[in-house]
């Protein structure tokens, strides 16, 4: 992490990384719009979305699993967890609220012809990239999510790429589970071909981005 310099540095870098988080969400709002697919790691809390049940729409979903994430953290360092990271519950909390509002504002947007629900999936995953990288950016903290790859990668010596490309995997078998149990399908809107789309074009968009951010803050 990227020492502050001052209260004004701060509050950039925070404003910074909270509009990030605002974009990511937008962006896998309109992912989930087109009907395709949504990005891996959304995948089993818009899976269990998908019941209809009272109060776990898709936001609520979002916190309880970001929450989870969180205290995997914890379970796993136990008394090794730094208590600066604390903060990832508020931004779990926050991750939800976004995703609620992104679903909400991204209402007028439809499912249409094939091609156009790709160009959702292509849209949405630059968004994402963007959000992500004006994350990284900022420089404050992580999401619960990459929190919880991070500990696992440094608990388990494992190659990082391993254990995210593991993560992301283990979450999307998540959803296909759920919805196979509770939907009776496996492939549904859930888990598509704009699933892998995202988990490949991302890291892509999030790179390209960061790349032009680092640029403009020398």
């Amino acid at each position: 992490m990227e020492k502050i310099q001052n209260k004004k540095d701060f509050i950039i870098r925070l404003v910074v990384f909270i509009l990030g988080m605002f974009v990511s969400c937008y962006g896998i709002a309109i992912t989930t719009r087109s009907m395709l697919g949504t990005t891996p790691i959304a995948s089993p809390y818009y899976a269990i979305s998908l019941f209809n049940i009272k109060y776990f729409d898709f936001g609520m979903c979002a916190f309880i699993f970001n929450a989870l994430f969180f205290f995997g953290q914890v379970l796993i360092l136990r008394k090794k967890f730094p208590p600066i990271q604390i903060v990832q519950l508020p931004i779990a909390l926050a991750t939800g609220l976004f995703i609620s509002l992104s679903m909400f504002l991204t209402q007028f947007i439809h499912a249409g012809a094939y091609w156009w629900n790709i160009l959702l999936i292509i849209i949405g995953s630059a968004i994402i990239g963007l959000g992500i990288a004006m994350e990284v950016w900022a420089d404050l903290t992580y999401m619960p999510g990459d929190g919880l790859v991070k500990v696992i990668y440094e608990v388990s010596k494992l190659n990082f790429g391993v254990v995210k490309v593991s993560f992301d995997v283990t979450l999307v078998v998540m959803a296909m589970l759920i919805t196979y149990f509770g939907l009776g399908e496996i492939f549904g809107q859930c888990v598509r071909e704009g699933t892998l789309i995202s988990a490949l074009t991302v890291g892509v968009f999030a790179d390209m981005f960061l790349k032009l951010m680092k640029y403009k803050k020398q």
